[in-house]
Order: C-alpha cells, then sequence, then structure tokens
C-alpha cells in the first residue's frame, strides 16, 4: 500500500514538536525536517486551527503539544491492552513498595512513556511523564531493557547479557540519577514480541530487599504477558 507524503510529513511533524517541550518556531520545524517553509507554515496553521499544537510563547511563536493530542492520547490510555493488563498490579506494587512506576512503549526508534503511577509514600520526583519521549537507549534504563529483550534491538556486546535475561530485569543504581535506583522489566504479547518495559524507580534505600523487589515487579510482567497472550515459559 503506498503511504501518504502528507500524513507521514504532519505525523513527523508532531512528533518533532512533541520531542521539544520548550517549543519550535517554523523556520526551526521546517528546516529540521527538511521541508519546505510554505508547506510547514500550512501544516502548522492547520494543526493550530485544530488545537492540536499551540503557541508556548505567542510572540515568538514557538509550537508545543497542544490539547487536542493530550485527549487522543487519553483516549489510547483508555483503550490500551497493555496499561488494562499491567496497571492494577503496578499499581499495588508502587503502592506497597514506594517505588514510582511506568509503562513504556517502543515506536520505532522512540521510548514513550504511557503510564505513570506515583504512589502517596514515594519520597522521590521522577522528571519522566506521560507522553515523555526520549531516544536515549544506550543511557536509559528503559532503553537498555528494549536492547536487552526485543529481538529488532538486542546488542550480544552489552555487559552480563546472559545473566540480565536470567533475571527478565535490568536493575541500574547510577544511569543519570546518583542515588536512586530503576529496575525495568520487558513484557511479550502472543507473538513473543516485546510490546513494553516496565518501570520502577526509588531511592536505592528504601528500607525493601532489592531483590524482592525486582522479582515482585517480574512477576507483574511474566503476569501481564500471559494477560496478552504469551504462552511461553518466562520462568
Amino acid at each position: 500500500m503506498k503511504e501518504n507524503r502528507t500524513v507521514n510529513r504532519i505525523l513527523s511533524m508532531l512528533e518533532l514538536i512533541s520531542r521539544h517541550p520548550e517549543g519550535l518556531t517554523l523556520g526551526q520545524i521546517y528546516r529540521m525536517l527538511d521541508i519546505p517553509k510554505a508547506t510547514a507554515y500550512d501544516f502548522l496553521q492547520t494543526l493550530y486551527k485544530a488545537d492540536a499544537i499551540y503557541y508556548k510563547d505567542p510572540r515568538l511563536k514557538t509550537y508545543v503539544i497542544g490539547s487536542k493530542m493530550f485527549a487522543i492520547g487519553s483516549v489510547y490510555n483508555k483503550n490500551s491492552n497493555l496499561i488494562e493488563a499491567a496497571q492494577f498490579d503496578l499499581t499495588h506494587f508502587a503502592d506497597f513498595y514506594g517505588f514510582t512506576v511506568f509503562i513504556t512503549k517502543r515506536i520505532n526508534d522512540n521510548i514513550i512513556y504511557i503510564f505513570k503511577y506515583q504512589p502517596k509514600n514515594s519520597r522521590i520526583m521522577m522528571q519522566e511523564e506521560i507522553g515523555t519521549i526520549t531516544q536515549d537507549f544506550n543511557k536509559s534504563v528503559p532503553g537498555q531493557c528494549y536492547m536487552i529483550f526485543d529481538h529488532q534491538l538486542e546488542d550480544p556486546n552489552m555487559t552480563e547479557l546472559d545473566f540480565v535475561k536470567s533475571q527478565q530485569c535490568i536493575m541500574s543504581k547510577d544511569l543519570g540519577n546518583p542515588g536512586i535506583i530503576t529496575l525495568a522489566t520487558p513484557v511479550y504479547n502472543f507473538e513473543n514480541r516485546v510490546v513494553g518495559v516496565l518501570v520502577a524507580s526509588n531511592f536505592i534505600q528504601t528500607g525493601h530487599d532489592q531483590d524482592t523487589v525486582m522479582h515482585s515487579l517480574v512477576k507483574i510482567a511474566q503476569q501481564t504477558s500471559r494477560k496478552l497472550g504469551y504462552t511461553r515459559s518466562l520462568e
């Protein structure tokens, strides 16, 4: 099936804008996407009138994602099989251990945070929010998890690969967040494909045994995988 060039350009524009919460100008957008200025202007005006984007700074005319896209994203969150399958157990895990938890998905070269829950007993503030997008696979914990367990990204040169695979979880204590421990474990579907990564973060000194916390998170990922039709052994 032939792809529609206009649709692809608009999606690329929205994706670009979403990665820059400080806002982008018309000039920055058409140069970064390498499209004609007039075309970019027409697209931006159409998106602006639909409230898909708006001016963060009306004087500089810097565009950011608007309420229309948030509404669409909210519908996705309500209808997501992954979120529905994981969130009950994941929020109970967060309340019990005090970890802030996330669900992420990988779309091509992007990792997107589609769910976040911060329990009342959490003592940290994580900067990631629903809709946060990162392309840093090497330095982010969920990114490394995708690189280890996603067959399309698997890097055989990663350290301690066999051990991490046997644990079905990656644990990091220092990737950009000193004093914070972050766990990430994959979720599979009926196609034996990684469809998401569950993430949990807290201070290293949590009062709970780290192995116990890790095994609890992995168990939730395994239960979620089974709800999504995964039938192979994860033990």
